[in-house]
This record gives structure tokens, sequence and C-alpha cells, in this order.
């Protein structure tokens, strides 16, 4: 099948899903109800209250108690309800019964709702927030056989805590529960909030287990209120449950700390053998010698004769999973028969298989739209100078083709091998002693060799080398230190057709020229999709990149010579690359509701050669357009600035549209069509620049005055097909500002005009790839 043809078929499945989405708000889903039944469309809350009141929190915690929620919806449209109602009841396992099953949606009926029992429901959780005399009723608002309910509450003055008291006594407790009162959640004129004396309880728990309590639990804590009459207020009175046991008031003392690192089989009353090795206070069974003790101790913050510490607990856990070579870690704390108040401890740990081979295959696709199948063969060790360190041996291979609305039609291959060594410490020239920050700090070695064939154009081989670290501060920031980066690009095979291009371009041939890339990365992630779920998350990651800049000192101050363009400074025989780079990526994700999210970013990097080059090596360079950039352009084919490439070269425009400065945004809308089919609203907008004037780019360089008029404008649709595991995206986009166009003529939204198949077959851009956008 020809290109034309293949993407004639793409435009009618595109516009056939676009049909179905038309076709559905005019099919009554009603119609095939069980008889006397009603679909459930929704609940309304109103409120109303004499002072002023935080209404929509309230609201979002009643709407926790409203009962099943009506069937999903994208503007109006009930796809998946219509989906299920619309196919007959199937006795097999045919398409029928998987598209009613797995993308259809059964219908809310009105006698799956009990609003009397919601209303009760929602009146309990006012009484938990303080608002001990509220008023809940309901309506029923019929429409054809369509119903909803509306429920109207009447809030009353909220009760706030006049006084707080704490337990009296002279017991150890006692005493150290009233030493953490400083540090209470429940102060005096806050609201009466159930919850909030839930996370006072837990919050006492932590103090005491910290402090030795090692039995201690929240449950045995109590509060107690009694409201004051007329002054809407209630005092909290916090007590100890009388049936507390007695080791729960009791302070204990860590004593023999056993560490066992195999699969020996051992009991509680564990006896110290003679190939048991006594180091650092720690009873190290060594019956084998799989690990260096040392490795596994400094991981360990639990000391013999310290009180028990929750938080030198977790830590240790932690640590030791994150070594990367445990599948497990169990620590038993025992009761001492002996002595009141002594635990010993025995730490197991159940290792990972140490060796194994692992097969990668998966379809990837790139800024340039060159999309295609990727195998990745890859041996680990875990473990491989026994103290937790990973070694990882890759072996990669990929064939990719460039697709889209006016592809270059030509392949690449590409063939690699890369190993990396990681090290569960920083290893410096200087001792820096172990914090007690929750996450593991890595080590890494990283050393890669590849081959990259671009079809009728040329060959290239690369090389790096870097030495670094990694850590974490929390589980949602991440950082990278790169200090030492080697790079080295190299040209082989060139064809007659890629050589004229270098002729032609000079800027080009410069960005293509062999050379080295030596100097440091510096990477900060902030991602608060981790770890929780939150109705607005944010993602941040920025990068620094430093290349040539202490080399080129060092030659400045002792060399004769001075570099110049035509003959600059060099190492091993070949010149090296003098430049900065900065990047940032910074993304939003709103949820609307359960079917649909906003989702933003803005992409920002520039890039400055100086000192040993005039250009920024060609793999370092910024491109605008494609699958995962401006959608309504073709890949790469944006820029700089307002410049326009010359018809006689638009077939190779891939290799030479690139800048040093790059402004992108983007804005979609995404929602859920089925369980596995999502659709998108998008825009985009940006462009690249170059940093300097250049004659062979007019109009290609950056000026802060200006740079707003030469900003490209796109738009389209998009389905997705997400398997979570898997996502295979359609985009089809069309641009509403071209910036190499007049200035008065940029915009071109007066243009549009789908029904004629001229402006369709020059202006539609369907973007094909693999994954979210971003």
């Amino acid at each position: 099948m020809s290109r034309p043809d293949r993407r004639i078929v793409w435009f009618g499945f595109f516009f056939l899903m676009v049909e179905i989405l038309l076709i559905c708000p005019g099919c009554d889903t009603t119609k095939k109800l069980p008889k006397g039944e009603e679909l459930y469309t929704g609940a309304t809350i109103h409120i109303h209250s004499d002072s002023p009141v935080p209404e929509k929190g309230i609201k979002k915690e009643l709407i926790k108690v409203e009962g099943p929620s009506p069937n999903s919806s994208f503007l109006g449209i009930r796809f998946q309800l219509w989906m299920y109602m619309m196919i007959s009841k199937d006795k097999g396992k045919g398409l029928g019964h998987f598209l009613k099953t797995k993308m259809g949606e059964p219908p809310v009926l009105m006698s799956d709702l009990h609003p009397e029992k919601t209303a009760e429901l929602m009146k309990n959780r006012l009484f938990t927030s303080g608002y001990f005399h509220a008023q809940i009723t309901f309506e029923k608002v019929r429409q054809k056989r369509k119903i909803s309910i509306c429920y109207t509450v009447i809030l009353p003055i909220p009760y706030l805590v006049h006084r707080v008291s704490f337990p009296e006594g002279v017991d150890s407790l006692e005493a150290h529960i009233r030493a953490t009162k400083k540090e209470s959640l429940i102060k005096e004129g806050v609201q009466y909030n159930l919850e909030l004396f839930k996370e006072e309880r837990l919050r006492i728990e932590k103090e005491l287990r910290n402090a030795g309590f090692y039995y201690f639990n929240a449950d045995y804590l109590l509060f107690q209120a009694d409201s004051i009459k007329n002054a809407k207020q209630v005092n909290v009175r916090l007590i100890l449950k009388p049936e507390i046991p007695a080791r729960a008031r009791r302070v204990y003392t860590l004593n023999t700390i056993y560490i066992i690192p195999s699969l020996v089989s051992v009991n509680d009353s564990f006896p110290i053998k003679t190939d048991t090795l006594k180091m650092g206070g720690y009873d190290y069974l060594n019956s084998d010698s799989a690990f260096r003790p040392k490795a596994i101790l400094q991981s360990i913050y639990l000391k013999k004769g310290h009180l028990y510490n929750r938080n030198d607990h977790t830590l240790t856990l932690r640590h030791l999973m994150e070594m990367g070579i445990f599948r497990s870690v169990e620590i038993r704390f025992v009761e001492s028969a002996d002595s009141a108040g002594i635990l010993d401890v025995y730490i197991r740990l159940f290792p990972l298989p140490r060796k194994s081979i692992q097969a990668d295959l998966e379809a990837i696709t790139k800024s340039d739209n060159f999309t295609g199948p990727s195998l990745t063969m890859s041996f680990k060790d875990r473990n491989i100078f026994k103290g937790g360190e990973l070694y990882v041996f890759n072996l990669l291979g990929s064939f990719e083709t460039q697709i889209g609305k006016n592809a270059v039609s030509f392949n690449s291959y590409e063939l690699g091998v890369n190993t990396q060594l990681y090290f569960p410490e920083f290893i410096t020239p200087f001792r820096l002693k172990r914090n007690s920050n929750l996450f593991l700090p890595k080590t890494k070695i990283d050393l890669g060799a590849r081959l990259l064939q671009r079809v009728l154009y040329y060959n290239m081989t690369a090389l790096n080398a870097s030495f670094g670290y990694k850590w974490k501060k929390t589980p949602q920031k991440e950082y990278e230190l790169d200090p030492i980066y080697l790079s080295f690009t190299k040209l082989l095979n060139t064809t007659n057709a890629f050589n004229t291009l270098l002729l032609e371009n000079p800027y080009l041939k410069t960005s293509f020229e062999e050379q080295f890339i030596i100097g440091s990365n510096y990477s900060y992630t902030y991602n608060s999709q981790i770890g929780s779920v939150k109705r607005s998350q944010f993602y941040f990651n920025g990068t620094l990149q430093l290349s040539g800049n202490s080399l080129y000192l060092m030659q400045s101050l002792f060399s004769p010579l001075s570099a110049t363009e035509e003959n600059p400074y060099k190492v091993f025989g070949f010149p090296y690359a003098q430049y900065s780079r900065f990047t940032l990526d910074e993304r939003y994700y709103f949820t609307v509701n359960k079917m649909s999210r906003i989702a933003v970013r803005f992409y920002g990097g520039v890039a400055l050669p100086y000192g040993n080059s005039s250009t920024i090596p060609y793999v370092e360079q910024f491109f605008s357009g494609g699958s995962n950039s401006i959608r309504a352009f073709q890949a790469r084919s944006l820029g700089p600035g307002s410049y326009k490439i010359p018809d006689s070269l638009a077939g190779r425009s891939f290799l030479d549209q690139s800048g040093d400065i790059k402004l992108e945004g983007n804005l979609e809308y995404r929602f859920n069509i089925l369980k596995i089919l999502k659709g998108a609203i998008f825009t985009d907008a940006g462009n690249v620049w170059l940093a300097r004037k250049n004659a062979q780019y007019p109009g290609g360089e950056f000026n802060i005055t200006d740079f707003q008029n030469e900003i490209a404008v796109g738009a389209g649709a998009g389905l997705r097909f997400d398997l979570s595991f898997f996502v295979l995206r359609f985009d089809l986009a069309f641009p509403l500002r071209e910036p190499s166009l007049p200035e008065n003529e940029r915009w071109v939204i007066n243009r549009i005009d789908f029904e004629a198949p001229s402006w369709r077959q020059q202006n539609l851009v369907l973007n094909i790839a693999v994954g979210y956008p971003f």
C-alpha cells in the first residue's frame, strides 16, 4: 500500500470514530430500560447557612457518601451506556459479549439508590465535622424516564474547640504524651473535626514509638468531648483507655541484633554459632559469603543499647530494600524472657536471584517522527562485588521509519552496546557520612557505543561515558549529577546527497563535524504524581549541561596560540565543543472529573556556543514539530524563527531546521470514550530560534522584542488506545498560525476549509505515535 493510500485509510478510521460520537446523542438509551425503571442521572447539593462556610469542601465530603455514581458521560453523551444498551443479550463469548461487558457500562437505575439512607449518611458526615444539628432534605426530579436527586442542606454554626487537656499522671507514658502537646494538631478555637482527632492520635503514636514505646498503639488513646451549653463550643479531653496493657506503657531498649543474610532457618531463640561474626555491635551470620558484612551494616540504623525508634526501623527497611538485591526484608523484635524492657532484633534478608537475562521488545516514537520496533537484551548481576552493586550489560537494536504527512521516505537502523554499574552509596575522593535520608543514594558509571545508519544519507558512530550520582530527598524530588560526561561522534560513509547538503549549508556542516563533548550534567525532577492521587498534579524537570569550559580555561592559560573558528583547541587530536545548555519542562495535570482531564506543558531550552565552538553539536540542538511537539507541523519542519526553507531543500528539511533556543506550550483536554479508548482535543504553540544571526537562515535569529510574532500555533483532536502497558496514539492536527508566511498573513484560521481536498492535503497532519505526548 502506498503512503497516500495508508493516509486515506487512517483518515477514514479517524472520521469513522468521530461519526460514531456524533450518532450516539441521537440514540435514546432509556427505551431498553426494564419496565418501571428510571435512569439515574446524578445528584445536586444545595447548601444554606447563616454563616460563611467552605461550601466546596463540604460538598466534596458529602459527594463521598451520595451513593452510586451516574453513568459516565462526555459532553452529555453516555457512550459506554449506549454501547451496553444497543447490544442485545449475548449468550456466548463473541464480539457482542466483549463490547457489552468490556466496553459497555450497565445503567445505574433508581432502584439502586436509597436517598433516605444517603441523607442520613450525609448528616452523620456533617456531625463529625462539627455541624451537630444539620438538616437534610431531598427531592426527586423526573424527566421522562430519567431521574436526579436534589439534596438541600441547612447548616448550623459549627462547634469549636474551647479547651484541650492531655492525660494527667506521673508515669513515664503520661509524661511523654504531655511533652508532645506543643506539636498538637488540636488547638483552642479550631473547628471540631473527628478526622483531626484521628490524625492527632496517629501523631502521638508516632512520637511515642520514636521514644521507645514499641508496643504502644493509637487505639489506646480516647478523645472525650463535652459541649458547652448555648456556646457552640466543646471541651476536649484526651485520656488513656483503662485496659491498656502493661507492656504498652514500657520503654524498650534494643539488645542483641542478629543479621541473617541467607535462607537459614532460625527461631526466636537464635543461638550464637561459631560462624557468627561480631562486628560493630551486630551479630552477623556469615554462613555464606554472598555479601560483604560492611555493605549490609551501613544500611542498618538500629543500634544495640539504643531505645527502639520507629524512624530507625523504617529507615533500615527502606535502605536494605533500595539496595536492589533483596526480594524482601523482615525485621522481628522479640521481647526478652529474662529482662523487662529488652528487645532482641532479628533482621532476615531474602535475596533476589543474583543474575538474570531479559529481552524487551517495544515500539518507540522519537521527536523526528521516526517510529519502529526496538529490541534490548539485558544481562544483570545484582551483587557483582558482594556489596549490592548492580551491573547491567545491554545490547540494543532498532529499526525506524518516518511516518506522518510529508514524511521523508527513508529508514534508520541503530545498533548499540551499553554497560552500567551502580553502587548503593556515594563514592567520592573524600569520606561522606551516611545520612538518614529515607532514600539510598547511587553512584553510577555508564559506558556505551552505538552505530546509527540513516539510509541514503550517512552512518554515524557515537561513544559515550559518564560518572555521576543519583539521589532523592523525597519520593517526589530526584537529583542527578554527572561531574564527568564524555561523548564523541564521528560521521562514516556519507552519501553524495548528504555531502552536497553539507556543502550548501556550512552551519549544518559545522554542527556535524566530529568532536568531543567533555563536561558535566545536572538534572532536577519534581513529580507530585508519585505517592499520592490528587486532583491537581505538577511535574517539573530542569537540566543544565556544561561542556568544554575547564579544558578551554587550561589551554587558554598555557597554550601560546589562541583558539579560532578555523583552528580550535583540540584534545586527542579532535576539537571539542564548548557550550552551555539549559532546559526546563513543566507540566500540570488537572482532573476535571472521573471522565476527563486537562494537561498543560511548557518547554523551554537555551544552548549557547562560545569559546572553542561557533555552533552547538547537532545532537544537542533543538527541533520543533512532530508527534510530541507541535503536531500541526511535520517533524523538525518549524523554524528557526520565520525562516522558510526553499522548495529545493524541502525533502531534506529534517536535518537543518534546528535552533539554539526553543519555546513551546501544549494544552490538551483528555476524555474517556470507552475503557480502552480515550480522546483528546489539543492546541500547541512554539518555535525554535538561532542565538546568533546567520545568513543561511534569514529571519532565524531570536529577538526579544519580536519573537512572539514568530510563534507557530496548531490545533487538532486525537484518539488513544490505552491498554495501560501500551498506548497507541492518533493525533490529527492542522495549523492556525504559520510563522514562515509574510508577517501580516501568518494567521490562517480564515483559510480553514475541511471540505476542500486541496486544503486537507496541504494542512492536515496525522501523527501516529506510541505513548502520550506528555
